[in-house]
């Protein structure tokens, strides 16, 4: 016996010592192995999406530069928001921005895909921008990381490592994305474009009307003049909203005007549940929705607004087909939308979404390719 103690609680002693010192040692290293393996994975879809880039711009046709190079140098690409220090404009500034932006990516797209039709380069835009997201979240992961490392501060790794799932669970969805755009294949946030391309299927195409990146119908509904607008397809565009409806509402004695959008759900409510409201459901930045908000102040227009509710995630990966029967399903309540506007009156409906994989008009919407369920979480898998 030592000090009175026998062996065996000795042993039992410095059992509880060892697990003191040690245990936050292995706990650290095993929150640290597992931040690393995430960093690793989401680095690696930044990688695949840039080969995807290289892949799509060399099967169309020869870059005028070497591709490799030119991708990887813009994924260094950014954009400054405009200083707030005195909000009075700042709206306008922010559009100017983005404009000059978009223009940025449609030379980028230029340079990889010369000889590319418009509607190809638009699916490269788009892939471009979301391999460009991913990046940007796999570098903030990675300085996170390493910040840790350099400041020892553990409370700065605990906060990464509970933040990953999420994370993650997003980007995967986003590089799904990513491989449909490479494709040309729907996604979630179509929906819009998908209803408004079901309605504007016609006897007679060549009523349609370009303008912009949009496409413009003009029907007759039950006494009711009926403009229906949204992105141009079969390339991945979002479009001009703002402007579109502004030029529209200039044009026409617009009496109402109702949006149709994809809209994120809450934990617990199903995908594809339909709701109804008031306002513009417009995502983005909110450059579109100021616009058409102004234009709003001096006119007197009913706003309706209808969504069809999905996740983050689906949103921004392949069409799933519940999402796909939910665009059928929210005509009817589109069209009784319309019928509260008295006749004679003019109703402009705007489908907002991304149009990637959509045509212009849509007369079978089982056409419309969706995402494999029975292989549902392996990218790329698209029936």
């Amino acid at each position: 016996m030592v000090f009175g103690l026998s062996a065996l609680e000795i042993i039992g002693i410095l059992a509880v010592i060892l697990l003191v010192l040690f245990v936050p040692v292995i706990v650290r290293r095993r929150i640290i192995n597992s931040v690393n393996r995430s960093v690793s994975e989401l680095e690696n879809m930044v990688i695949k999406g840039q080969n995807i880039l290289i892949k799509i711009s060399s099967n169309k046709d020869k870059p005028l530069e070497d591709q490799e190079d030119a991708v990887k140098n813009f994924m260094e690409f950014f954009i400054i928001q405009p200083v707030g220090l005195d909000p009075g404009g700042i709206v306008r500034k922010l559009d100017k921005i983005l404009e000059m932006s978009d223009e940025n990516f449609k030379y980028m797209a230029e340079k990889l895909a010369p000889e590319a039709d418009e509607e190809w380069k638009s699916n490269i835009i788009m892939t471009l921008k979301a391999t460009l997201g991913i990046n940007n979240v796999a570098k903030q992961v990675r300085h996170n990381l390493e910040l840790f490392r350099k400041t020892g501060n553990l409370q700065l790794l605990l906060m990464l490592q509970m933040s990953l799932p999420l994370i993650m669970q997003i980007v995967k969805a986003q590089f799904e994305g990513v491989e449909a755009f490479s494709q040309g294949k729907p996604i979630g946030d179509g929906l819009g474009p998908l209803v408004l391309g079901m309605m504007m299927e016609s006897e007679h195409p060549g009523e349609l009307q370009e303008q912009g990146e949009m496409v413009i119908a003009k029907r007759e509904y039950l006494g009711r003049k009926v403009i229906m607008a949204r992105a141009k397809g079969p390339g991945a565009r979002v479009g001009k909203v703002g402007k579109t409806i502004n030029a529209i509402i200039d044009d026409e004695d617009i009496n109402r005007i109702i949006t149709v959008d994809a809209a994120a759900k809450l934990e617990g409510e199903e995908t594809g549940i339909i709701a109804q409201g008031i306002g513009l459901v417009i995502g983005g930045p909110g450059v579109d929705r100021w616009e058409i908000e102004e234009k709003l102040v001096d006119q007197d227009l009913q706003l309706d607004a209808i969504i069809v509710k999905m996740s983050s995630e689906e949103a921004v990966s392949p069409l799933t087909r519940k999402i796909r029967d939910a665009a059928v399903k929210t005509i009817p309540v589109v069209e009784n939308s319309i019928l509260r506007s008295k006749e004679g009156s003019k109703v402009l409906l705007v489908g907002v979404g991304n149009s990637c994989g959509l045509p212009n008009t849509i007369q079978n919407p089982s056409s419309i390719k969706i995402k494999n369920e029975n292989q549902e979480g392996k990218n790329g898998h698209i029936k």
